[in-house]
């Protein structure tokens, strides 16, 4: 049986350097297009065998052995044993689909975050409360179509919570139910219905280690508060961002904030893991223009989030792709240039891959 460990967290308390388009409604923003790459192969028989592995906190990573020269290049001349490892290990990419849904590769692994998957239409889900409105049982639109290519091997899913914008009934329906699945606990019993039998729930401060080619994954589960009123908060349920951290060959941190405003548990991820390599924040400023305000980050609050993460580079998501989000992208894009935020800012294109950058 493939196995993870998860241990509390050993960094408690200490600082790390780690490494709309037409008829959408106001805010929602346009889509942008561009050419799509041909995905890789995929590397499951790989992964397969190395999340076969139980480890502990403390396993030493693989660094690897000797590697082929390059092609034109005489043997002689071949780079010293964990060069090619280490050039893998760095060469990862991403690929939004929309929403909170989005693929990271790296290092070996393949990982989904937030899976909407159903297709473009007026009722795409329905939200208990509209958080702009207030209307009970509100269906929400979808503008765009999730991406025409295939989701492909996954070794695992990050859920952030379990509301129907973030892990819909097609997601429910069609995604393999033995890929690992790391989510907060009071998501798995949703998830145990539906099929998924790998469970890794995560309570804030807990991680899950994972094998890679080139060393180790840790996955921190930090706070995602989503709203600032403490009662509605409560009411919305305990969910989860994550701090990603590759180890081995060639360190590299991401953030994902899943669905959180900026609070005191964000600042304390900040004082813990700054400076972060890739920010993935949820925009959109959901409810900003409700009777109970955010639910999400609006441009203010992820610029100065982002200045106290001293993120090196900003991929934004959750944004443009559904109707209940309020607030376009480029007032984020706007909002960081007018800051003159030191953080370079990648805004994604839907469906097409893009380098993790360095």
């Amino acid at each position: 049986m493939n196995r993870i460990t998860r241990v509390p967290s050993r960094w408690n308390g200490r600082a790390e350097q780690l490494p709309q388009p037409a008829g959408a409604e106001p805010g929602a923003g346009a889509p942008s297009t561009g050419r799509r790459r041909k995905p890789r192969a995929p590397v499951g028989s790989i992964i397969a065998a190395l999340l076969a592995l139980s480890l502990t906190a403390c396993a030493s990573p693989d660094r690897g052995g000797a590697s082929a020269p390059p092609a034109g290049t005489a043997a002689a001349s071949a780079p010293p044993a964990g060069t090619a490892a280490a050039e893998e290990a760095s060469s990862g990419r991403l690929q939004w689909r929309g929403g909170p849904t989005a693929i990271l590769e790296r290092d070996g692994l393949r990982l989904l975050t937030d899976p909407v998957l159903g297709p473009r239409g007026p009722a795409a889900f329905v939200l208990p409360k509209h958080p702009s409105t207030g209307v009970e049982n509100a269906p929400v639109a979808r503008y765009t179509d999730p991406p025409a290519e295939p989701l492909g091997h996954l070794d695992v899913i990050l859920l952030s919570h379990n509301h129907a914008d973030h892990f819909d009934a097609v997601a429910k329906e069609t995604l393999p139910k033995d890929v690992t699945f790391v989510l907060p606990p009071d998501a798995v019993e949703a998830a145990r219905a539906a099929g998924f039998t790998k469970l890794t729930p995560l309570d804030w401060d807990n991680e899950a280690v994972l094998p890679t080619r080139a060393g180790r994954l840790r996955i921190l589960a930090v706070p995602a508060n989503h709203s600032h009123d403490a009662a509605l908060d409560a009411t919305l349920g305990k969910g989860n961002g994550y701090v990603l951290r590759w180890e081995g060959a060639a360190p590299y941190s991401v953030y994902w904030t899943g669905d959180s405003v900026f609070t005191e548990p964000m600042r304390a991820v900040a004082a813990r893991f700054a400076p972060i390599d890739l920010w993935l924040p949820h925009l959109g400023a959901v409810g900003v223009d409700g009777a109970r305000g955010l639910r999400t980050m609006d441009a203010e609050e992820a610029v100065a989030a982002a200045a106290l993460l001293r993120a090196r580079h900003v991929i934004p998501i959750h944004h443009t792709t559904f109707a209940h989000y309020r607030e376009p992208v480029t007032a984020f894009t706007q909002r960081a240039a007018t800051k003159s935020l030191p953080a370079h800012v990648h805004v994604p294109t839907d469906g097409a891959w893009m380098p993790l950058p360095r």
